[in-house]
């Protein structure tokens, strides 16, 4: 029996190997939740940039009425993220 193989049966290498593919497990998951939240406030503020865009190119609401939606809709979004 080689080296290696006699390594790879070791129990505390099985144990760490078990131990670190779950950090990792936990990890991916925690990058999933980071990742969804983050694309949610990416849209919330890529859709206030693109009113903002709209209402400077052809305005329809007050200047004082725009800056209330805008800031409507970025808490929303703070407090949905908030939320989950």
């Amino acid at each position: 029996m080689s080296a290696e193989q006699a390594c790879g049966q070791c129990p505390a290498l099985h144990a760490e190997i078990s131990r670190l593919r779950g950090a990792v497990a936990q990890l991916e998951a925690l990058v999933a939740w980071l990742r969804e939240r983050l694309g949610g406030l990416i849209a919330a503020v890529s859709a206030a940039e693109a009113l903002m865009r709209e209402q400077a190119e052809r305005p329809t609401m007050p200047r004082g009425r725009l800056l209330t939606q805008l800031h409507e809709r970025l808490i929303n979004a703070l407090i949905d993220v908030e939320r989950r």
